[in-house]
């Protein structure tokens, strides 16, 4: 539903902010569906002051143009460690995953328990609570994103569905959810166990072939506690995972933070440290600033203009900043076309000073006489390979009518002497016919 972008806050004495402005997309900027949506992102996040949840700065329209600007983190979410993982054939270390689970608790556990100014629970609800949602930071901490499809207890206690559609990622989504039944917050809960088991398994619990085989699998599949794929983890982490799995939300965690204690014990059997998350994305990511991370050292304060990674026009750098793989070819192939351009001129340069060829149809090359003879020996020191033609000369190609292949002409300008010529420099070929009276 929208783009986002990184962008600099320019201020006094070359003071800089760092933020992202996330920019709902012209094309659904006409959809009441999606601006009540992002308006909802907007007023949820203003309420939000947690340290694992993203900030919320500032929300706005220009020219019917809805933005938010936001906390800039840098790091990679979960779902991109799952594959990387899976890529080097590797399992998350067991703590490392508990602690990211705690960490999500905890905020949810903030979230949902929020009042308002009267002292009433605003009873938020995240409702896409997944890996591609949660991020972890280079330094260590972990934030979860994305509240665009977060409800209120001032919006409709029962989801409202249009033609069998829900707000969400199916593959995460509680089953009292798919019977339509009240919104709480024990449904994020379920949410955060789905991913929980699927960062300690590397693989996914309940998506199907297709979207109906996934809606059965959430409903009546038989959960298999991860110690079946994944022998190493405690019993305490296993029974952890299938209380949070529990379709019945009566049996599940009823908070976050009875998630939050029970994984501090399981934190202290893997005797985790702050540091191994960090030095996990090191050794999966590199320590190098990745592409859609780049350092913003060489930025100036202005705001730039955004590359393509997607529509819009704010006035700010993209995160994403892909270099298309056709490029580099292109370039390969101007290179190589431009080496086979000099070394066939070179070809034509020394082959015409040994018998010259007859003038060329098109007239162009015409407008430079015979080459002097060249001498049949030429004294040893002369003997150089000539120099590339320097940036600005011009190099014409005409069609020899009895050859039927191009022939190709250096046009070099004269000297006071007709009869000299002065290698590599470029003329106008129209005021070189014209002084020749041509």
């Amino acid at each position: 539903m929208a783009e986002v972008f990184r962008a600099i806050m320019p201020g006094a004495e070359g003071f800089q902010r760092t933020f992202v402005i996330k920019k709902i997309l012209g094309r659904l900027s006409q959809s009441s569906n999606f601006v009540e949506m992002f308006v909802r992102e907007a007023r949820i996040g203003a309420l939000l002051n947690h340290p694992n949840i993203v900030q919320v700065f500032d929300f706005g329209n220009i020219d019917g143009h809805y933005f938010l600007a936001m906390e800039y983190v840098r790091g990679r979410d979960v779902l991109a460690i799952i594959r990387r993982l899976r890529d080097m054939q590797r399992q998350i270390p067991v703590a490392i995953a508990a602690h990211i689970a705690h960490e999500v608790a905890t905020c949810l556990n903030y979230a949902h328990a929020l009042t308002g100014p009267d002292g009433r629970s605003l009873g938020i609800v995240h409702r896409d609570v997944s890996p591609s949602n949660v991020m972890c930071l280079r330094e260590g901490g972990v934030k979860l994103l994305d509240f665009g499809i977060a409800s209120a207890v001032s919006d409709a206690s029962v989801e409202q569905t249009e033609q069998g559609t829900f707000k969400g990622k199916l593959a995460y989504i509680a089953p009292e959810r798919l019977r339509n039944e009240a919104l709480d917050g024990r449904s994020d809960l379920y949410s955060l166990g789905v991913m929980l088991w699927e960062m300690l398994t590397r693989r996914r619990l309940f998506r199907g072939h297709s979207e109906a085989e996934t809606f059965r699998n959430v409903l009546e599949m038989q959960i298999p506690p991860p110690s079946e794929l994944r022998p190493d983890i405690p019993r305490s982490l296993d029974l952890l995972v299938l209380r949070m799995l529990e379709r019945d939300r009566d049996k599940r965690f009823q908070t976050g933070q009875a998630i939050a204690e029970e994984l501090e014990d399981v934190l202290r059997e893997c005797d985790f440290r702050p540091k191994m998350l960090p030095a996990l994305l090191v050794e999966l990511f590199g320590s190098g600033a990745h592409s859609s991370q780049v350092a913003l050292s060489c930025v100036t304060p202005e705001l730039l203009e955004p590359s393509s990674t997607g529509t819009g026009s704010l006035s700010v750098t993209p995160i994403v900043e892909r270099r298309p793989k056709w490029l580099w070819w292109t370039a390969g192939s101007a290179v190589a076309a431009l080496a086979m351009i000099v070394v066939g001129a070179y070809a034509g340069w020394f082959g015409g000073r040994k018998t010259a060829p007859k003038a060329a149809s098109s007239g162009i090359a015409a407008t430079a006489p015979a080459a002097p003879p060249v001498q049949a020996s030429p004294p040893e020191e002369a003997r150089v390979p000539a120099a590339p033609p320097p940036a600005g000369s011009v190099e014409l190609a005409a069609l020899s009518p009895k050859a039927k292949r191009p022939v190709v002409k250096r046009i070099v300008k004269r000297s006071g002497d007709d009869n000299a010529i002065t290698n590599g420099k470029s003329i106008d070929p129209f005021a070189e016919a014209a002084r020749r009276g041509r």
